[in-house]
């Protein structure tokens, strides 16, 4: 029989390129897409037993933008913390492997690759909020023996991102920018571990696949200035003035290739 693969968080950037990669990674399986408000466990619960069995989950669902989170920070725990509680709850008659979608946010800010052993010191609600809806899934996973795998995933980008995320931030600036002025740009010298959303779907989704249990950082493993990541995006040469503080994310991804045999 073919695997039945539970998915939430599909209508987002990162969900819609997951089910591209499901379909190319496990053809053979039949994907049902959450629809309904994890925030909500009642609809949650009919949701899950609606399904039916299911073999594997991959929890994507989130409040993400940083910003938006810091600005409602009621509903970013409600969503990240709360939302994984209920949809555990709502699986508690199912025995399905599950992948939790967690962040690099919940690291610190280090000047070396961050590997999965070093200490969690997260500085922002976003951050803390993955943080305690990981925790969370450790502990409810290890108490019901649920296999359970936290892929804590670094920064992505896609053209097709809206909102306060870092590209279509800088692409609405572009726009409007005086190609001869300097360009002002907070946190220009910080490094970040950039993958497109389609590189982190595929490696998302070859990590649930696989039998990986625990935490792995999911990332290239590459360090990349704001500043050179705003240059490759700009249709003009960027005169960058580098405005307020600087600070480094970046996965260590010794790991990840490890499992996935790279």
């Amino acid at each position: 029989m073919s695997k039945r693969i539970y998915i939430t968080g599909s209508g987002g950037v990162l969900g819609r390129q997951a089910l591209v990669a499901l379909a190319e990674y496990a053809p053979g399986c039949e994907v049902i897409r959450n629809t309904a408000d994890l925030t909500n466990l009642s609809e949650t619960m009919q949701a899950v037993t609606a399904a039916g069995p299911l073999d594997l989950v991959i929890h994507l669902a989130a409040l993400v933008p940083v910003d938006e989170v810091s600005a409602d920070p009621a509903r970013g725990y409600a969503v990240n913390a709360a939302g994984t509680i209920n949809l555990l709850a709502a699986l508690s008659g199912s025995t399905a492997r599950l992948l939790h979608c967690s962040t690099g946010h919940v690291y610190d800010s280090q000047d070396s690759a961050i590997c999965e052993s070093q200490e969690t010191n997260p500085v922002s609600i976003y951050g803390k909020s993955k943080l305690i809806g990981e925790q969370a899934a450790r502990e409810i996973c290890s108490e019901t023996g649920r296999s359970l795998c936290v892929a804590r995933l670094f920064s992505i980008h896609d053209a097709n991102q809206t909102g306060n995320y870092l590209r279509p931030a800088l692409e609405r600036r572009f726009a409007t920018a005086n190609p001869d002025e300097p360009f002002e740009l907070y946190g220009a010298q910080s490094q970040r571990d950039f993958l497109t959303a389609k590189e982190a779907a595929e490696l998302l989704v070859r990590l649930a696949l696989s039998q990986a249990e625990g935490v792995v950082n999911v990332g290239s493993g590459q360090p990349t200035a704001v500043a050179e990541f705003a240059q490759t995006l700009a249709p003009f040469p960027l005169s960058i003035k580098p405005m307020g503080t600087s600070n480094t994310l970046v996965a260590n991804v010794s790991l990840l290739k490890e499992i996935l045999g790279e």
